[in-house]
């Protein structure tokens, strides 16, 4: 048995465990009240979130759509960060590209066994954590050297660069066990979506928290569309939407896990935070603008599918604002399961995600050698689609929550037609919106 140096959190007031609280920032005892910060001075203070909504104008009944005018053709080609074969690498190959520090880091991890101070029962833990709980008596242990504002370490950040981690997070509000009973429902609710994928030793074995970064904005949308009926016009505005503000994880998936509260946004230090997680800084290699035209390149298509019941749309243009919200880069709390270790650049990759506050739950299926014939369809409260060569499956917590003003609203698209001048349009019923022609089908599919 190891050698460590910890420290019991125990309450100076009547001994009983004291917890780790990131909105206090500070311990809390749950048996006597009593309260000890982290700090003794304002370095638990960052600055809040400052939403920035701005409603769309009403004008003698009509939508002025000034803000989404100009328009352009949805992109085919990303760059490096966000392009195909950088996609098909798992977390640890993308670190091991541009993060040395911290694959390095990682690998040399291992597990600590040490004896619990208070009742002597074995306490097995990874060397990455600075808080351990005894599996006995339930008693917080930390790591001495580490208990301390600031003090986790660059090297278990991981990105470029540990200055851009987030000072505000959104905790985990639900447990491992919990999220890998989400993930084992969205499983047994869509098993031909993970056939062949040992899902059950995955999920038991793989699946890793994670605290990742996002920002935070407005999206208002204006997509002009083409299908065998026709054409025509839609608008559609996302909330309070999170933006992946890190392409070391899938931000495809990532993009499946809202809704968001942002009501429950705390100060964060990992410092403090327990158990066994990792931690993603704000990468320096992509832009919000780039991930945004790269989500909504396949996000459009399958929106505007599932609303209209569409069997296939193209998409000619699209205008968008996106309307950023002030101190709004957070970390959000994620479970995650990357692909298997054994799938290559061919055949089928499967990865699957839970969002840490909610316990909703999203797969995404990249099919890389040949493509699926059909859809499966809308069960259980969630969604399943297919674009090119990748398909979703969601399904949301059964228990329904409450969610504060803040959080993120998808509006589903609205067919529209512009009627008059400057920028006014009006909202009609699908079968009026679309402009039919003798020859939209031999269009539609030259």
């Amino acid at each position: 048995m190891e050698a460590f140096d910890g420290m019991s959190i125990k309450c100076v007031n009547c001994g009983g465990v004291m917890y780790a609280d990131q909105k206090s920032a500070s311990y809390q005892c749950p048996y006597c009240g009593s309260s000890v910060p982290w700090s003794e001075d304002n370095y638990y203070r960052p600055q809040s979130v400052i939403f920035r909504h701005k409603p769309v104008e009403v004008v003698e009944g009509l939508l002025k759509l000034g803000n989404v005018e100009i328009a352009k053709t949805l992109p085919t080609v990303f760059q490096h960060g966000l392009d195909k074969n950088y996609r098909l690498l798992s977390v640890e190959e993308k670190l091991s590209l541009w993060d040395s520090t911290t694959t390095a880091a990682f690998a040399g991890s291992f597990k600590v066994r040490f004896t619990c101070p208070s009742c002597g029962a074995e306490v097995v833990g990874d060397s990455t954590q600075n808080i351990f709980a005894c599996p006995s008596c339930g008693n917080k242990i930390g790591v001495c050297a580490a208990l301390k504002p600031g003090a986790y370490k660059k090297e278990y950040v991981m990105g470029v660069g540990a200055e851009n981690l987030p000072g505000k997070a959104i905790p985990f509000s639900i447990t491992l066990e919990a999220a890998q009973s989400a993930a084992r429902e969205l499983v047994h609710t869509y098993p031909e979506f993970f056939s062949g994928q040992d899902m059950e030793q995955r999920i038991a074995q793989n699946m890793t928290a994670v605290y990742l970064p996002f920002s935070l904005a407005d999206l208002s949308l204006k997509v002009n569309v083409k299908c065998d009926k026709g054409e025509f016009m839609t608008y559609q505005e996302i909330v309070d939407w999170a933006c992946p503000a890190t392409t070391l994880y899938d931000v495809r998936l990532l993009d499946y896990l809202d809704p968001w509260d942002f009501g429950e946004v705390t100060a964060f230090d990992p410092a403090f935070a327990e158990g066994v997680f990792r931690v993603a800084a704000v990468a320096n290699n992509i832009s919000v603008v780039d991930v945004l035209d790269y989500l909504l390149a396949e996000r459009i298509p399958l929106d505007i599918q599932n609303t209209f019941h569409l069997p296939t749309v193209k998409i000619i243009n699209y205008a968008r604002d996106l309307r950023k919200h002030k101190s709004s880069t957070i970390l959000l709390p994620v479970y995650y399961l990357d692909k298997r270790q054994s799938d290559e650049d061919r055949g089928v990759q499967v990865r699957l995600a839970v969002n840490g506050q909610t316990g909703k739950a999203a797969a995404v299926s990249l099919q890389i050698r040949t493509d699926s014939n059909s859809l499966l369809s809308d069960v259980a409260g969630g969604i399943v689609g297919r674009f090119d060569k990748e398909a979703y499956c969601t399904v949301m917590p059964q228990t329904h929550q409450h969610m504060s003003a803040e959080s993120t609203i998808r509006m589903k698209p609205l067919t529209i037609r512009k009627v008059k001048k400057p920028f006014l349009h009006e909202v009609l019923p699908f079968d009026k919106a679309v402009e039919k022609h003798g020859f939209a089908k031999l269009l539609f599919w030259k």
